[in-house]
């Protein structure tokens, strides 16, 4: 099978659209970026959620993490405070690097290797799209590989029918800016569009010692297509797609112990004035559209990915590790004084360099037919996948010297790690939706035949001559089914049903450890009622998804040791409510949106077992304890004020207490008082965003953005390392052109 996917692949390099716009004109699909919610149809298999331009557009916000929190059921935890690299799950899936939810770039997979090393520390650029959709339910058959929980489609920027400019800049507190401009147009057969964009800060934490703790990330987007004549019998384009990212982050996986974020939550130590993110992201998509027939729609797509990302940060001072150092300070206060660069000693330093490619093809084919009173919707889809990641794991070390990191040993290159772990796929579904006067019936089948393989070459083969090599392969093939019923009361009122069988791959096979991680796989139900009209929106959703075998993980970055393995933790059930409402109030010229979401869920597990450690520690884990960084209560709210100049949004976020370790018992805060060792949970926090814009023109407008009006300086997080404040109060200012 290896051998099948080196030969198709080597041939083409693009992915193909999952879905069609449903539409009959070619003209119509092109100009738009590939949609997963189908313009809100009604009768998607499944509850989804889009967030289009025009409400982007008044928000004026970068960070996608925000943004999000609108949606019911999206369960997200805040790690630098921009929004750069966000940690979401869906329906109670881990957050930790959205490592268990399928991401998509105009209906392309986005993570840097989605199979083979799923955790997605590259994360499109937010501030350049124009639309952000959001599925869940039995329609995520369609969008693998993990259909547990949902997919997100972030959509770029469309080519325009005709001569567009836009330009956008902005500049506010931390020295925080943003430049953006696209141009594109549409003549005869050819259609461009290119889009530059920055976004950069010199960062809101405070080094000690001082220093920039901020990032820089620039976006170069080219979209070219060719169509034919409108007098051709078939309707068929060709477009090329091509993105490069760059980035350099001053970023640390180390926050700060308790004592330290109540006297200054803003502090960073001195021992993580070397810590850099160097990344670099490449995407080329080469898409072609044929429409044969009047009712048939094939989208074919081929992709090529390169990702790069090498993270170095302080991994241990004075011999001891980051986490026996923040649990327990004052016993460790040797160590301490040399992380905050009080004392003289040893910092052991850690890079992680990875890279990423990731290459494959798909195809989509779209039937629509009409006979007497039934309605028929066939979609077909394929995609050959292939995605590797190669990793060097370095050591170095440096001296603490009067708060100055001096470089003492480079280390060699893969002294800690040196492996390239590789996946081939063939994912295959087929949907079928029938519609009969008020019912509508959506049924899917979806294979997935994956092979996983492990080449490790130990930490002496830094030339990777495979003298100690050591491998490990694992191979499955998944079929997937899926169906929904949904039945229209009248036009505005929508009740729904849908089961799915959920899957998610078992992560990278162990060449340490005989027993394997088995797949995720999950049963997963969902009941909803929709309410419809011009001025309001209402969907409440009662889910539910039973583990049948629940995952889980080891990462730095979720509090593990980093091994990135997988393992196997039994059954585990998931349950809860999706409310949300949008109603419009019109008072004369002046019209009034309000939006608000609450989620609750419930995640357990389901079996006593004793944990070998990873995100959720060691030692046993007892049925019908919570499984932790699942927050049980989030509430989202939205209020708008617009007339035909002005344009003002309140925007309000609640996130309640957080369960940080397994466990049923009272929750137990982070207070100077406790044994921290017993701390396992994070208080609840609100933070509330204030966006004004105006227009000074047709084409000019000017806005304002306030971050964290109140300024909240709560803990958000306690991971990677240590507690984090969410980013404090910023005002952001900017100008809009478009012509």
């Amino acid at each position: 099978m290896r051998a099948l996917y080196l030969i198709i692949l080597s041939l083409t390099f693009q992915v193909f659209a999952q879905q069609p716009l449903p539409t009959d004109s070619l003209r119509a699909i092109e100009t738009q970026s590939v949609s997963i919610i189908a313009l809100q149809n009604k009768f998607i298999g499944g509850s989804g959620t889009r967030i289009n331009a025009t409400q982007l557009q008044k928000l004026n916000q970068n960070d996608v993490n925000k943004v999000l929190r609108s949606v019911p059921g999206v369960q997200i935890r805040d790690e630098e405070g921009f929004g750069l690299r966000p940690n979401i799950g869906l329906r109670g899936t881990p957050v930790n690097r959205s490592a268990k939810i399928t991401v998509m770039e105009d209906g392309v997979l986005m993570a840097p290797a989605a199979y083979s090393d799923p955790s997605a520390y590259y994360f499109p650029t937010f501030a350049r799209m124009g639309c952000v959709e959001v599925l869940k339910g039995s329609s995520q058959i369609k969008y693998g590989p993990y259909t547990i929980g949902g997919a997100i489609n972030l959509l770029s920027t469309c080519i325009p029918s005709g001569f567009k400019a836009f330009g956008q800049a902005s500049f506010g507190g931390f020295n925080m800016n943003q430049q953006r401009f696209w141009v594109g147009d549409s003549k005869g057969q050819l259609s461009y569009l290119f889009e530059m964009n920055r976004m950069a800060s010199t960062g809101f934490k405070e080094l000690d010692g001082g220093e920039n703790t901020g990032f820089d990330r620039r976006d170069f987007l080219g979209k070219i297509r060719w169509q034919n004549k409108n007098t051709a019998k078939v309707s068929q384009s060709l477009q090329l797609k091509m993105l490069h990212t760059e980035e350099l982050s001053n970023e640390t996986y180390l926050g700060l112990t308790y004592a330290d974020f109540m006297q200054t939550p803003l502090r960073r130590y001195a021992g993580t004035q070397k810590d850099l993110l160097n990344l670099f992201h490449n995407h080329v998509v080469l898409q072609h559209v044929i429409k044969p027939l009047k009712k048939l729609d094939i989208i074919s797509s081929a992709y090529i990915t390169q990702t790069f990302r090498d993270w170095g940060r302080a991994n241990s001072f004075g011999s001891k590790s980051i986490s026996s150092i923040l649990s327990d300070p004052v016993t460790e206060q040797a160590a301490y004084q040399i992380m905050t660069g009080q004392a003289n000693g040893e910092v052991v330093y850690r890079n992680a360099a990875r890279l990423y490619n990731t290459r494959g093809v798909q195809t989509n084919a779209h039937y629509r037919l009409q006979t007497k009173s039934l309605k028929h919707d066939l979609e077909i889809g394929l995609r050959l996948h292939q995605d590797e990641a190669s990793r060097y794991g370095t050591q170095s070390k440096y001296q603490m010297s009067n708060g100055i990191l001096i470089l003492s040993d480079t280390g060699e290159q893969g002294d800690q790690e040196n492996q390239i772990r590789s996946a081939w796929s063939i994912a295959a579904f087929v949907n079928y939706q029938l519609t009969w006067r008020k019912f509508t019936l959506n049924t899917g089948l979806r294979r997935e035949q994956i092979e996983l393989e492990n080449l490790n070459y130990g930490t002496a083969d830094f030339a990777r001559t495979g003298i100690n090599l050591a491998t490990a392969k694992n191979r499955f093939d998944i079929w997937l089914h899926g169906a929904s019923l949904y039945y229209a009361a009248n036009k505005n009122n929508l009740v729904f049903f849908g089961a799915h069988q959920g899957f998610s791959p078992p992560g990278m096979p162990s060449t340490s450890s005989i027993e394997q991680a088995k797949p995720e796989l999950a049963l997963n139900y969902e009941l909803g009622y929709r309410l419809l009209t011009k001025t309001t929106q209402v969907q409440a959703v009662l889910f539910s998804s039973a583990y049948e075998n629940l995952l889980g993980s080891d990462n730095i970055s979720g509090g593990g040791m980093g091994t990135g393995d997988l393992f196997n933790a039994g059954k585990a059930l998931v349950q809860g409510v999706e409310l949300s409402i949008q109603q419009v109030f019109q008072y004369k010229k002046w019209r009034f949106p309000i939006q608000a979401n609450y989620t609750f869920t419930k995640a357990t597990f389901e079996e006593t077992f004793v944990n070998g450690g990873g995100d959720w520690g060691s030692g046993q884990i007892n049925k019908n304890d919570l499984i932790p960084f699942i927050t049980p209560h989030l509430f989202g709210g939205q209020i708008g004020f617009e007339n035909h100049k002005w344009t003002a949004v309140l925007n309000a976020n609640y996130v309640g207490a957080t369960q940080t370790q397994p466990g049923q018992g009272e929750l137990i805060f982070p207070n100077a008082n406790e044994n921290y060792t017993l701390i396992n949970a994070i208080p609840a926090f609100t933070i509330l965003d204030f966006s004004l814009q105006y227009e000074i023109q047709p084409c000019w407008q000017a806005f304002a953005n306030l971050q964290n009006l109140t300024n909240n300086r709560n803990i958000i997080a306690n991971l990677p390392q240590g507690y984090r404040p969410a980013l404090p109060r910023m005002l952001l200012v900017g100008f809009k052109l478009q012509l």
